[in-house]
């Protein structure tokens, strides 16, 4: 799929998590965003110094659901982009490019057990996966485990999406694995860090793939950990998100 170039207006902001904001743009050509979700768009902001600056965010969409161009975006103080993001208000146009990104799932590939593993925004990648997810757990795929980690209860972007699929899906698993939450836990939720779950899944290095986006320090903690159990690159997919400055 090649790359475009087109402008986007934002058609709705919502507040989702104290620190994190769900926007939702359409192309002002009209023309549908085609993507592969997984995929990321970028978003191309003018600074002062006369320099375009370039910030990345996965696709939230669910396909089945929409044709706009839905993100997550964590606010960073001082940051360019999530200064002009957070600032933005409905009717807004500015420059974006894309999709790209190969966090995609192989539609051809058997496994055993699918692991997707987000922190924070990381998350969003998965979600656009999950029309996806239905069609390969009735084919290609046996077992499908999400993980999203955060802080707090009210840090857990999209994790109702993701509630009513596992309703749905008798093979699709959801967890929350909370590292800072003192409060009474729900059924799916965990304390600790998702690289803490590994062991409880019953990891198969030859017939499971892993999955990891978001926080690059789980990132390189959750691949060390599945190298130690015998994952070698090719079964571990990263995206690593850095803070938009």
């Amino acid at each position: 799929m090649a790359i475009e170039r087109f402008e986007v207006q934002l058609v709705e902001t919502k507040q989702i998590a104290p620190n994190v904001k769900h926007l939702v743009f359409k192309k002002v050509d009209g023309g549908k965003f085609e993507f592969v979700p997984g995929q990321f768009i970028t978003f191309l902001f003018d600074h002062e110094d006369a320099k375009v600056r370039r910030r990345s965010y996965s696709v939230a969409s669910i396909p089945d659901q929409t044709n706009d161009i839905e993100i997550a975006i964590s606010y960073v103080e001082g940051g360019i982009a999530s200064e002009h993001l957070f600032n933005m208000q409905p009717g807004d146009k500015f420059n974006a490019m894309g999709p790209a990104g190969r966090l995609v799932l192989k539609e051809d590939e058997r496994i055993r057990k699918l692991l997707l593993v987000g922190t924070g925004t990381g998350i969003a990648p998965y979600r656009a996966m999950l029309p996806t997810l239905k069609t390969l757990l009735s084919a290609n795929i046996r077992e499908v485990h999400v993980l999203l980690g955060v802080q707090y209860q009210v840090d857990e972007i999209y994790a109702e999406d993701f509630r009513e699929y596992v309703s749905k899906l008798e093979n699709l698993h959801f967890s929350v694995c909370l590292s800072r939450e003192n409060r009474a836990l729900a059924k799916d939720e965990i304390k600790g860090y998702v690289q803490h779950c590994f062991g409880n899944l019953d990891l198969d290095s030859k017939q499971d793939v892993v999955y990891l986006c978001g926080n690059p320090n789980m990132i390189d903690d959750s691949f060390a950990l599945l190298t130690e159990r015998g994952f070698d690159a090719k079964r571990v997919r990263r995206e690593k998100y850095i803070s938009s400055n």
